[in-house]
């Protein structure tokens, strides 16, 4: 039987990981959550205790409950109903338990992506500080995984923030056996991810035959924020257009020439669709084929997607069969989202089902061979 590989899922980090695993210079200005005095929810606060209440109408426990709800919309519940309380104890860092989902959904292996760690990185403008998150993130990572590294790949985080120490902090997650890191979908200080600042990085990753995920997070300045500069639309509207950045970024490093300096490197949109993909490429296509010359790309973005494009998929997507007809079976996988709320119960069983026309070696490579070549194991 096919290794099935889920591609996108998520750690519930414990509320107090930065307290415990910053280096103790930064501890003062790191991401926390305490219960207001007055009304009895608790708050976000980093950065010398900027405080975050939520996002737009809904609070900060809402949003933890939409990163712990999972199988939660499916017994009717929706936003700002969601039991947020799990993430208050510890049992989302019981990986035993994790691998039991695995074996109830029949997955090989998971490749786990953060979940306050999509939070953080849109408050903090400090390089310093933002390295210094991901640092204890990924360290915390590397031990709440230690007994399960055969099925539980943590993904780690860097921050573009400071290219130099992201360099530093890949070098240390590839020696420790990490086989991918994500990148925050979002413009740092207004630059392309094809600026050529970031082309440390870029070479390091390439260098250390690490795959790249680009994962969309919170920040107040996703696509379509301008739409609604009078109101706050809510997180239902920033939901869903949060997941046109990690295209956005995707298009910036076609754009900008990074794949024709780095072409080992290995990227892939995470919790972004895939349906997007064709119309994406033949517009990318056709005007590059006439005003290829005022951009850094030397060949079609169909030439870079074969080489060094993956798409991460949502397992019930109806547009994937036809994506997969029109560009191959080779370069999309799945996951799950587990343990969020808008995650996928049954997710290897919806993608049966919305893969039901394709052929058999085809639904194989999508749940679980495109991924394992992606992520190089």
């Amino acid at each position: 039987m096919a290794r099935i590989i889920d591609a996108d899922s998520h750690f519930m980090e414990p509320l107090d990981l930065w307290e415990r695993y910053l280096e103790p210079q930064y501890r003062s200005r790191c991401l926390r959550f305490e219960r207001d005095p007055h009304s009895g929810r608790y708050v976000m606060l980093i950065n010398e205790g900027k405080r975050i209440d939520g996002v737009g109408e809904y609070t900060m426990e809402d949003m933890l409950g939409v990163g712990v709800g999972y199988g939660q919309k499916e017994e009717g519940k929706g936003l700002g109903t969601f039991d947020f309380t799990t993430a208050f104890n510890s049992s989302l860092e019981d990986m035993g338990r994790r691998v039991q989902f695995l074996d109830q959904e029949g997955i090989a292996c998971q490749f786990i992506y953060p979940t306050l760690g999509l939070l953080w990185e849109g408050q903090v403008s400090d390089p310093e500080l933002a390295a210094a998150h991901c640092r204890a993130y990924n360290t915390w990572t590397l031990d709440v995984c230690a007994d399960h590294r055969d099925r539980l790949y943590p993904v780690g985080h860097i921050s573009l923030r400071h290219p130099q120490a992201a360099v530093r902090e890949l070098e240390r997650l590839a020696q420790a056996g990490v086989r991918t890191v994500f990148v925050g979908a979002l413009p740092i200080e207004g630059k392309s991810f094809g600026c050529p600042d970031f082309d440390p990085v870029w070479a390091t990753a390439q260098g250390l035959d690490l795959a790249v995920g680009i994962h969309l997070v919170v920040h107040r300045n996703y696509l379509g924020h301008d739409w609604y500069m009078d109101r706050r639309p809510g997180f239902m509207f920033l939901s869903m257009n949060g997941i046109q950045d990690p295209r956005m970024a995707l298009t910036t490093m076609v754009y900008d020439g990074v794949f024709e300096r780095f072409p080992r490197l290995r990227v892939a949109t995470i919790e972004s669709a895939s349906g997007w993909v064709v119309e994406w490429l033949d517009r990318l296509d056709y005007r590059y084929s006439y005003m290829g010359h005022s951009c850094q790309m030397k060949r079609s973005a169909s030439e870079y997607f074969e080489r060094n494009i993956w798409i991460a998929a949502d397992p019930a997507e109806r547009m994937l069969p036809y994506m997969v007809e029109l560009l191959g079976d080779h370069k999309f996988f799945i996951g799950s989202d587990y343990p969020h709320a808008e995650g996928f119960v049954e997710p290897v069983a919806k993608a049966r089902k919305a893969l039901a026309k394709l052929p058999a070696v085809s639904v194989n490579k999508i749940l679980g061979d495109n991924a394992a070549q992606f992520f190089g194991v």
